[in-house]
């Protein structure tokens, strides 16, 4: 099963285009800000503050990958509307992005938020989705690491939100790591991605 999920990730990263939205696209002005505004070390000297270096921050782009966006989670061996269990959307996500000077690295803290709704299988019961953080390069998955979340329906509420955990992703400071892309999305079967395709409008 790892494998599978491991090889439709692939497929999406050699097929589709990127969509940051939300909250993403602000985290990206920050980190575009940060890059633009380079960390500065003063020292002081009789006639005022003497700049004394500099250090540029080459940060990773982060977006959400747009065909793991949203899941629809169904009882097993359906896809009827009476079974669905939820329909979530990984909505937006902030995040910043700071160097570490003595490791000569940039550290990244992103913390996606999500909506989901109670589907009719489902009774209110907690959810928890697994989602994913990966390292990219161009096509190529360099890392990647699954994390849970749980959503909660309080009382007869039909849709809940929820936010991740923060998860901390350090890469070198270096020009090339500005090449690379932090992808976030919903851990997801063939199955489950088969659907998301042939359900584009899919929304909680």
């Amino acid at each position: 099963m790892k494998e599978s999920r491991a090889l439709a990730l692939a497929a999406l990263l050699s097929l589709t285009a990127l969509a940051g939205c939300g909250g993403g696209d602000s985290s990206q002005k920050a980190a575009t800000a940060a890059h633009d505004r380079p960390d500065t070390l003063f020292g002081t000297s009789n006639a005022g503050p003497l700049l004394v270096h500099t250090i540029p921050l080459h940060c990773p782009q982060v977006a959400v990958l747009q065909q793991a966006q949203t899941l629809s989670a169904f009882l097993p061996g359906r896809s009827d509307v009476a079974a669905q269990l939820t329909t979530a959307q990984l909505t937006s996500f902030t995040g910043d992005c700071v160097l570490e000077k003595e490791k000569h690295a940039v550290l990244l803290h992103i913390k996606p938020s999500f909506l989901a709704d109670n589907g009719p299988a489902n009774n209110g019961k907690p959810l928890t989705l697994t989602w994913f953080a990966a390292i990219t390069n161009g096509n190529n998955i360099l890392s990647k690491s699954d994390y849970n979340v749980t959503l909660k329906f309080n009382g007869n509420a039909t849709t809940t939100t929820a936010t991740g955990k923060a998860v901390k992703i350090e890469v070198p400071n270096v020009p090339d790591s500005e090449q690379l892309q932090i992808l976030l999305g919903f851990e997801m079967t063939p199955d489950q991605l088969a659907y998301a395709a042939a359900h584009p409008n899919a929304a909680p």
